[in-house]
């Protein structure tokens, strides 16, 4: 088990039982309805309207979330390793491992190989959310400098 990765899928799991996988705001016309008018504004308070607002679920979360559908994309064995975060972190409370080693038809008493498939799901999440950072930061250029298109200008009119 990775550790780091353990807590990522952890908060994932945290995230989908309170707020759900995707958000839902009010629309204007309910906040109209609501307050017979325009929304009152220069309350006191937070001006974070979004969390806890019904805005789903944090970045962290959501990447995670990501990672998990892409891996059970990828073959049977990664839709086993999909079935199996489903199972070991969005139940709440947390389902017994004799249930999921059932449900995943892992071996009654074969414990190293239900420990196995959580090292190998933490593997490849950590693999995808470093993959994905990865694009979303520029990081996927083979070579070690980056390239550029700069072209010479020359002022026209100027000779010697």
């Amino acid at each position: 088990m990775i550790q780091q990765i353990e807590e990522l899928m952890q908060h994932w799991g945290e995230q989908h039982c309170h707020v759900g996988e995707a958000g839902g705001l009010g629309s204007p016309m309910a906040t109209i309805m609501q307050y017979g008018g325009c929304a009152p504004r220069g309350t006191a308070g937070s001006r974070d309207l979004l969390v806890g607002a019904g805005a789903g679920m944090d970045h962290i979360a959501c990447e995670v979330a990501a990672a998990v559908a892409e891996l059970g994309r990828q073959s049977t064995k990664g839709q086993q390793l999909a079935k199996l975060a489903k199972l070991r972190y969005l139940h709440q409370p947390a389902m017994p491992r004799r249930e999921q080693m059932r449900l995943l038809d892992i071996t009654e008493g074969a414990d190293q190989t239900y420990r196995n498939w959580v090292k190998r799901l933490h593997q490849q999440v950590m693999l995808i959310l470093t993959v994905r950072s990865g694009t979303t930061r520029g990081y996927t250029r083979r070579s070690g400098s980056q390239a550029t298109n700069l072209t010479r200008a020359t002022v026209l009119g100027q000779t010697g």
